[in-house]
This record gives structure tokens, C-alpha cells and sequence, in this order.
């Protein structure tokens, strides 16, 4: 199976099944995420990343077919991570007897995005590479577009609204929001970090309070 964006395959050539090759790809992954610290997406290259990883480059393309297909898994990886987190937070916090609950617990969720991102090697530098780099967008945009389908349908749920799109519209932009916020506490140092999540949740909650009906007592 081959995946293209710009005429680029991303895809994986091979999946490892024995021991040794599983080991020699995520050498090569691990490799790419301390290299993409160090000298960034532009100068990346899949020369350095068998260098680092100790393999010869016929090794990396045996799994990889160019540096954009290891980005890709890396990339991947993290929005799996992500979506979890927003999984786990809905189990918690959607209940149909208390629908606002979720609005109530927005800095939580955002707040374990961005530890869970911070706990990947390279996490902002690998969000960086998903909006710099235009063969990886689709990666986040997939991810996000997925998010947004399922905040959109539980909350529509929860408060008996009617099909939409300007409440769809709403939970797309409430994504992008929420995970810029993540970014920004992420990778600028001079502010605040659990000062800029708070505010990010707020403005997301009262983004949604103006349009969803006030709590029935």
C-alpha cells in the first residue's frame, strides 16, 4: 500500500516482524526525534538518521522510503497519544445527567495533552514538522477533522441540538484552538504554562456556553 502526498511516499515499506528488526526501526524513530531537537526539519536527512541509529542507510529504506515516511510514523504516533488523551476524557467527564461537565473540565483536558506531548522525545519539534511541512499535514488534519466529528456529535448529544454546521464549524475551530494553546505552552518559555492552558479553557467554554441551553434544575 502507498500513501502520497506531493508525489511523496509515506508510507512504510515493510512492517519489522522479527525481534532484531523491530529493534533496528524504532533505533531509526528514536533516532529522527533526537535529530529533528537538534537540527530541525529542514536539514534533517535519512543519511543522519542511519548514522545515529547505528544502521546502514539500505537498512533505513529496507522500512522507510525517504525521511518524510519516518516523520510520518513519528507524527502519527503522537496524534495516537493525543487522541487517547481526549478518549480518556471523555469516558470521565460525559455524563447525560450533568451535559456541562465537559465544558467544566476543558483545563484538564488541555493540560494532559500538553504533558503527554512533552513526555514524547521531541514532541513540539514533531507538531512543528506536522504544520511546516506540507507531505505531514494530512496527519494532523485527519487527526483534528476526527476530534472535532466526535466533540461536535457528543455535544450535540448531550444538549438535543439539531444537526448544524456553524455548531460543527464551532468544534473544528474549538480543536485548533485547544491544541495551539498546547503548542504555545509548549514552546515559549517566557509565559506562564498553566496560566495560558486555564485561559485557553475558558475561552473555549465560553465559546460553547453562548450557544448550548443553561443547565435544567
Amino acid at each position: 500500500m502507498v500513501d502520497t502526498r506531493d508525489g511523496i511516499e509515506l508510507l512504510e515499506k515493510n512492517q519489522p516482524r522479527q525481534e532484531r528488526a523491530k529493534q533496528t526501526y524504532e533505533a531509526i524513530l528514536r533516532a529522527a526525534a533526537e535529530l529533528l531537537i537538534e537540527v530541525g526539519v529542514e536539514r534533517i536527512s535519512t543519511n543522519m538518521m542511519a548514522e545515529r541509529a547505528g544502521v546502514t542507510v539500505p537498512a533505513l529504506y529496507r522500512y522507510f522510503p525517504n525521511k518524510y515516511a519516518v516523520l510520518y510514523v513519528l507524527g502519527a504516533r503522537l496524534m495516537d497519544r493525543q487522541n487517547k488523551v481526549f478518549q480518556d476524557w471523555f469516558l470521565r467527564y460525559v455524563e447525560p445527567e450533568n451535559p456541562h461537565l465537559l465544558l467544566n473540565n476543558i483545563t484538564e483536558l488541555l493540560q494532559q495533552i500538553y504533558l503527554e506531548t512533552g513526555g514524547v522525545t521531541a514532541g513540539i519539534q514533531i507538531l512543528q514538522s506536522l504544520r511546516a511541512v506540507a507531505p505531514l499535514q494530512d496527519v494532523r488534519l485527519k487527526s483534528h477533522r476526527m476530534l472535532a466529528e466526535q466533540f461536535y456529535r457528543t455535544v450535540a448529544h448531550l444538549f438535543d441540538l439539531p444537526p448544524d454546521e456553524r455548531i460543527a464549524a464551532r468544534a473544528r475551530v474549538s480543536i485548533e484552538t485547544g491544541y495551539s494553546v498546547v503548542e504555545m505552552a509548549l514552546e515559549d518559555d517566557t509565559v506562564d504554562r498553566n496560566a495560558v492552558l486555564e485561559e485557553g479553557a475558558h475561552m473555549i467554554s465560553l465559546y460553547w456556553r453562548e450557544v448550548l441551553p443553561p443547565v435544567q434544575r
